[in-house]
């Protein structure tokens, strides 16, 4: 009989025992009843033979004939034992005929523990299997309160539903997001042609997945397939060959990888350009051409607008070192294809102003490293895809302040536009600043994107006076409910609105780019970056109607000078959210993530955050995608940052 195979996986396993033994682990297969003393009082449920994926299976239910295996289930007993023969008898018969029998085993919190079957397990290891056939009980743990087992049980809610056990994901929220992605899921249930679709495809994308990957330290492959999918639209890759997924997935390689995950806010500008190195600092391009890409026409959209006023002041500062264009692209095969345009006539950056836009970056953002994709959006997560955005909650904070001011009895109306990360900490900063004033303030909450909001009267209560609308508003539109304004009788006092400075912004991208210094500061870290830049970098300012009082103008100036000097933040102190429960101790202050990250509304806030069921249509794309627990996701112990002084 021919060992030279189990030489070769022993190999393997003594480096594994090695590795492990050095790093202070158990160099030998977890063992289930090790590590849940309580197993055998747990309840179980028989799901029958199933193909199980060979990732998840992570060790044996008892420590039996464990010590003949490191923990990557390769072998390290003598080659000259009777263990050695089994095994290499075993091989000869799997790549012979295949594996006969099927492996029984316990599934505990998604992955799965070996009753029998080591040495099968150990083989198709070894042969480079996804798949075997196991006979398989589900161990039924205790519910707790903890992501793990969140998780966990929506992942058994989910395999119930539709057949597919091998679909498993580590967070929860995932399988809800799996189902709202466009053309997952038609309705409320699982259709067969629906689940046969998605286990085909997945099954495409475990089997290039791990090819692909292999030992490297990546994510669990039902989370890569989900932020896969997010990037290539499942509509777009749903009929896709094997050789297309893998092709699709080698672009994506570095974001599967572990220490990718982190995403890395740039708070400030500094003027401390990074070095550019020598290759850079010959080569660097003398002319820039920049698009600027809207989901609607400049005249309809406020936000475009002062988007395109920062496009036109960069480029008469720049002069003829740059030359800009916008576009409309309303839908995200419309931007996907406007961008590939744009590569192809030589665009050296790419600015897409809205959130919505960010999974339609991704893919041109792989395939053309060339060119810089930068997406206005709160949240990343995309090496490729650098974002920008800015922290507009210090502005509400003085406009808050004013707020509270200007209101005699306490009750202030606040009109928010969607449920996405960065709204609630504009309305918290908004209902802190009016609070620090007037202690009995409460903020009155309503939405625009709801189905039902009233434009003609968005609060019916006659004492709330002091209303917060939309941000913004185009010249050329006229509106007076824009900003902070008074409401008295019908008519309408404008007192202040904050103005943001994105020419400033733009002009700094573009000028990094023309030292040849853009590609340095981006390449110094491996994470993701996000600008968010605030007050202190010009790019925010509050503009005060003649109607304020000059001491109050004054006041809230000085708190400016603060968010300048980067003194003060308005999350600083105890916060409790509409539960009561403390968000932020007396003497703490929440971080940037944190603040980026909230998903809570303060105790003097009355109102809630919307459903996407109660939403407008025309919100659900930028919801889906940027929403408070949505796709994106947002995570504190994924966010880092940096604060350079200028």
């Amino acid at each position: 009989m021919d060992i030279k195979y189990y030489t070769r996986a022993r190999q393997k396993g003594l480096k594994a025992y090695t590795q492990a033994v050095q790093q202070n682990r158990d160099p030998y297969l977890p063992v289930l009843e090790e590590k849940v003393p309580t197993l055998n009082s747990l309840d179980r449920l028989p799901l029958g033979i199933m193909s199980i994926p060979l990732e998840r299976v992570a060790g044996s239910v008892s420590r039996g004939r464990s010590f003949a295996f490191a923990n990557n289930f390769m072998p390290i007993l003598e080659s000259n034992s009777e263990f050695s023969g089994k095994w290499a008898s075993l091989y000869e018969s799997v790549e012979a005929e295949g594996l006969r029998d099927p492996v029984k085993v316990l599934e505990y919190l998604g992955y799965y523990y070996l009753i029998e079957g080591n040495k099968r397990v150990s083989v198709m290891k070894f042969l480079g299997a996804d798949y075997l056939e196991a006979d398989v009980t589900r161990v039924i743990p205790l519910r707790e309160d903890t992501p793990a087992s969140i998780a966990y049980f929506e992942y058994c809610a989910f395999s119930r539903a539709t057949g597919l056990y091998d679909l498993f994901f580590s967070r929860p929220g995932s399988y809800d997001r799996l189902a709202g992605l466009p053309g997952v899921r038609a309705g409320e249930t699982w259709t067969q042609e629906e689940i046969l679709s998605l286990r085909k495809l997945f099954r495409y994308f475990y089997s290039a997945y791990r090819e692909i990957m292999q030992d490297r330290p990546a994510m669990p492959a039902g989370d890569a397939f989900l932020r896969w999918l997010l990037a290539f639209g499942y509509q777009d890759v749903r009929d896709a060959s094997l050789d297309e997924v893998q092709k699709n997935l080698r672009l994506m390689q570095d974001d599967f990888l572990l220490r990718d995950e982190t995403m890395n806010l740039v708070m400030e500008h500094s003027d401390r350009d990074p070095a550019p190195g020598l290759l850079r600092s010959l080569f660097h391009p003398s002319h820039i051409k920049a698009a600027f890409l809207y989901t609607n026409p400049i005249e309809e959209s406020a936000w475009n607008y002062w988007h395109d006023l920062g496009r036109l002041e960069a480029q008469e500062k720049l002069g003829d070192r740059v030359e800009t264009v916008n576009r409309i692209v309303p839908s995200r095969s419309e931007a996907e294809a406007e961008i590939e345009k744009l590569i192809s006539e030589g665009f050296n950056v790419i600015f897409a102003t809205s959130p919505v836009m960010l999974n339609s970056c991704v893919e041109p953002s792989l395939r053309h490293p060339e060119t810089k994709l930068l997406v206005s959006s709160q949240l990343a997560g995309y090496r490729h895809v650098h974002t920008y955005y800015l922290r507009f909650y210090e502005a509400k904070f003085l406009l808050g302040m004013l707020a509270g001011i200007l209101s005699g009895n306490g009750k202030i109306g606040y009109i928010a536009d969607y449920p996405i990360y960065g709204s609630p900490s504009m309305i918290n900063a908004f209902a802190i600043g009016a609070r620090m004033v007037n202690p009995e303030a409460k903020i009155y909450l309503n939405w625009t994107s709801l189905k039902d909001f009233d434009i003609q009267e968005p609060f019916h209560d006659p004492e709330i006076r002091v209303v917060c609308n939309r941000d913004l508003t185009a010249p050329t539109r006229g509106s007076r409910d824009s900003g902070l304004y008074v409401r008295s009788g019908g008519e309408i006092i404008s007192m202040a609105t904050l103005i943001p400075r994105w020419g400033i912004f733009y002009r700094h991208v573009m000028e990094q780019m023309l030292k040849g210094v853009f590609d340095a500061a981006s390449e110094s870290s491996s994470s993701s970056l996000s600008y968010w830049w605030g007050i202190g970098s010009d790019t925010l300012d509050i503009a005060f109607s003649s109607r304020c009082h000059p001491a109050t103008v004054r006041l809230i100036r000085n708190f400016r000078t603060q968010f300048r000097e980067q003194a003060f933040t308005p999350f600083e102190g105890e916060l409790r959210d509409q539960s009561g429960a403390v968000r932020c101790m007396e003497d703490q202050r929440l971080t940037p993530a944190e603040v980026l990250c909230m998903d809570y509304l303060a105790d003097c806030v009355v109102g809630s955050l919307p459903a996407p069921e109660e939403l407008v249509p025309s919100a659900q794309a930028l919801v889906l995608t940027q929403g408070i627990g949505s796709l994106a996701q947002a995570d504190v112990g994924s966010i880092s940052w940096t604060n350079p002084q200028k």
